[in-house]
């Protein structure tokens, strides 16, 4: 081979990349970045969404686990303080069977969100609790509502149902919250 071509050869392949690939590449890496940003800013979301509705589950489990707790025929008043210190008091007194007392159930027997909040919080039966602990120091209002129901003619064993949600536009945009609904059995304890 010519010493020459061979200098031409070495030269050509120590050539460094074009200004077209160097803008290929940085238009490629832009594209990754976005979509790793992307994928951390939806993480995020659903992150503190979940943080939500494992609040909001914690406050239903907390409202079934006081008032199973009390004696049916106590007068002793059940309740909670929410971080802005408001206290809510807990209505306990079970309804008839079927439909008992508080929040209207729907037909699968999960609490119904469409009825006004005002007259359920008025008799006990509800709560606007605000939580401080929210991530970014943002307070988050959840709306608690719960029912009491007579299992059968022995007013003293109770079924309680309990719901919650977190309120107005606290994830950012607009979102559709599925309320957590538990149930619990509260009945007489051993002695009573």
């Amino acid at each position: 081979m010519n010493v020459a071509l061979q200098r031409e050869i070495r030269r050509d392949s120590q050539r460094g990349s074009t200004l077209i690939e160097l803008m290929i590449a940085i238009l490629v890496l832009a594209i990754g970045l976005g979509a790793v940003t992307t994928l951390l800013t939806i993480a995020i979301a659903s992150n503190d969404r979940n943080s939500r509705d494992t609040t909001g589950t914690l406050l239903a489990q907390m409202v079934i686990e006081q008032i199973s707790a009390q004696n049916v025929y106590s007068d002793v008043n059940v309740g909670t303080t929410d971080c802005v210190g408001t206290v809510h008091q807990f209505s306990t007194t079970p309804g008839a069977v079927g439909t008992g007392a508080g929040a209207s159930l729907t037909a699968d027997g999960t609490i119904d969100f469409t009825q006004p909040v005002a007259a359920l919080i008025a008799s006990g039966y509800a709560m606007q609790y605000v939580d401080c602990s929210a991530g970014g120091g943002v307070p988050a209002t959840y709306d608690v509502r719960w029912n009491v129901m007579a299992v059968s003619t022995n007013a003293s064993t109770r079924m309680i149902t309990a719901a919650a949600r977190s309120t107005g536009n606290q994830l950012g945009g607009f979102h559709f919250v599925v309320p957590v609904n538990l149930r619990g059995i509260g009945g007489p304890t051993i002695g009573e």
